[in-house]
């Protein structure tokens, strides 16, 4: 007597949070916060800070930044569009959310995401805002990176965003050509 094939289970696919909305036992929220005036244009800083190339190009190995096509066919940073960066102590995965053309830029990590360990630092979240500067060719770019933090590690991830986003500014800057030779 043959058997009918059985249909294998399939369920849908979920539509959650990249991250739980609390922190989990022994970790604590915290809110890293930077903020640069850069001597270009918005329009400049903004083309910069979305170029995939700023984050690809020139990467060490075993360092890398990848982006995953959206469902509409768009990749870079375009919203819906999964991200990863990772490397020896380190994976960032997420996807894009938010973006508002020259002014807003928002990254959601998933869980799982980490610096240096899992039992230390997990990035939840990375913002980015533009806004014109104090002359009119200068903005201001003002990141946000939110994680759960080991409570007793607070000190260390603060000292190492520090370090890490000190240059940030001047990078942005030094790579964008200054147009003032017409």
């Amino acid at each position: 007597m043959s058997e009918t094939p059985v249909a294998p289970l399939s369920g849908p696919i979920l539509s959650v949070a990249p991250f739980p909305a609390t922190p989990p036992a022994g970790f604590v929220e915290h809110a890293f916060e930077q903020q640069w005036t850069v001597g270009r244009s918005r329009a400049a800083v903004w083309e910069w800070l979305c170029d995939p190339a700023t984050f690809t190009d020139g990467q060490l190995r075993p360092f890398r930044v990848e982006f995953l096509t959206n469902a509409s066919g768009q990749t870079g940073f375009s919203e819906d569009v999964y991200n990863a960066h990772v490397g020896p102590f380190m994976s960032f995965s997420g996807v894009l959310g938010t973006i508002v053309h020259e002014r807003y830029r928002d990254l959601q990590y998933f869980y799982g995401s980490y610096a240096v360990s899992h039992g230390l630092f997990r990035p939840t979240r990375l913002q980015f805002w533009l806004v014109e500067g104090p002359d009119d060719s200068s903005t201001v770019l003002r990141l946000r990176l939110d994680s759960y933090v080991r409570r007793r590690a607070v000190g260390s991830w603060e000292t190492l965003m520090g370090i890490f986003w000190k240059r940030f500014g001047r990078w942005c800057e030094k790579a964008i050509p200054n147009n003032w030779l017409r």
